[in-house]
């Protein structure tokens, strides 16, 4: 049944491509691109279920489709010591800039990571990421799934980024691997925005696969930031996924985690950029919705 799940993904994301994906509309065929789908009342058990399953096909083809992603290693060195974290990356489209990392826990089980690092309290996540500022539940539309709201920060003047998720976690008994994803959705019972930052939009998933006592993890992820974005805050962000991926596994192993917001001198730019960057900031609206 997943083999047809993944070939249906596969066949999409062909015909999306064939019909002006990359030299027309610059979106993926996921369903983070514009206009998002739209939950109107998380009630609606059909239609919640309906895009979860869009949202499942897209992430399994995220996770599986390599022949057409051509994902490439990323120059990254793991900080610990036997560590196997690997970053990898692709060409955007559009807007859409893409993640993925490939990661071992030892001695730790699925159901630990999900503990974890998909913890429904906003203080567990904080643990291991030094950029979410707010983390709640919005709803529970089914036993597995949940709808979900996240605040990040990002150095100023750059705006935060807030997203609105439709997330679930699914076990395959017949594979034994555990999958959590979401998608960015325009959710009716909180269409407005917060104070400082831009809805942002992305498709993200982990699989989490036990060998032995251990787990082998896969991440994937396609957003667009949309609003303003300096072209380095791309390869902050991205930099950023090793670094909560580090920090989670440390939390896990139960060694001491510091965390710590950057700058943008930190980030190797000189005053009189900073200076220009935030006289642009000033200049571009940003886009909030």
């Amino acid at each position: 049944m997943w083999n047809v799940v993944s070939q249906v993904g596969k066949v999409a994301y062909r015909t999306a491509a064939k019909t002006g994906l990359a030299a027309g509309t610059e979106q993926p065929p996921y369903p983070c691109a514009l206009p998002l789908q739209s939950l109107e009342d998380p009630e609606d058990t059909a239609q919640v279920q309906e895009l979860l399953d869009n949202i499942f096909v897209a992430a399994k083809d995220l996770l599986e489709n390599d022949a057409e992603h051509q994902w490439r290693l990323v120059d990254y060195q793991d900080p610990d010591k036997g560590g196997d974290l690997h970053l990898f990356t692709r060409p955007h489209i559009g807007p859409f800039n893409f993640a993925k990392a490939t990661v071992s826990f030892m001695g730790v089980t699925p159901q630990q990571v999900l503990d974890t690092m998909h913890s429904d309290e906003e203080a567990s996540r904080k643990k291991y990421s030094a950029n979410i500022s707010h983390f709640e539940i919005l709803a529970r539309p089914t036993p597995t799934s949940n709808v979900q709201y996240h605040e990040y920060w990002a150095p100023p003047p750059v705006s935060g980024r807030e997203f609105i998720f439709l997330a679930e976690k699914k076990y395959v008994e017949e594979d034994d691997v555990y999958y959590v994803y979401g998608c960015s959705i325009d959710y009716a019972p909180l269409n407005k925005k917060s104070s400082g930052h831009v809805r942002a939009s992305c498709l993200w998933a982990w699989e989490l696969t036990p060998i032995g006592n251990n787990t082998m993890a896969t991440y994937v992820s396609c957003m667009n930031p949309r609003g303003w974005t300096p072209t380095f805050i791309m390869g902050w962000l991205k930099s950023e996924i090793g670094k909560e991926l580090v920090a989670c596994r440390r939390v896990l192993y139960g060694e001491t985690v510091q965390l710590e917001r950057a700058s943008l001198v930190s980030m190797g730019l000189k005053d009189e950029d900073v200076l220009l960057m935030r006289s642009q900031a000033g200049e571009e609206e940003p886009l909030s919705c």
